[in-house]
């Protein structure tokens, strides 16, 4: 029987439940980083910015944040607020739309 630490399993599911519940959106499921192993003040900053890894609101996407660097097309890119890699397809609470 294979057991798994409850800290492997939290940091699997957070990113899994996201990608599972948010339906059609597979296309912005890519993995751009490895959860477990953000240092301490990263997972606080995401948490207090409510960073998610699939945008329940397709028109709150990572990719159309002004604070989003990335070539287009590419599933990962970084953001500012958060200085660090994030998911295109992700959303935060800080999100401010590109200007037309």
């Amino acid at each position: 029987m294979m057991l798994i630490s409850r800290r492997r399993f939290i940091s699997l599911a957070a990113v899994i439940v996201p990608l599972a519940t948010v339906g059609g959106t597979t296309a912005w499921a890519a993995v751009c980083y490895d959860p477990a192993a953000l240092p301490l003040g990263q997972k606080n900053r995401r948490r207090s910015l409510a960073y998610v890894e699939a945008a329940a609101d397709p028109e709150r996407r990572c990719m159309g944040c002004a604070f989003f660097t990335g070539a287009a097309g590419d599933s990962c890119g970084t953001c500012a607020m958060l200085n660090s890699i994030v998911n295109a397809g992700a959303s935060c609470s800080s999100f401010t739309p590109r200007p037309k």
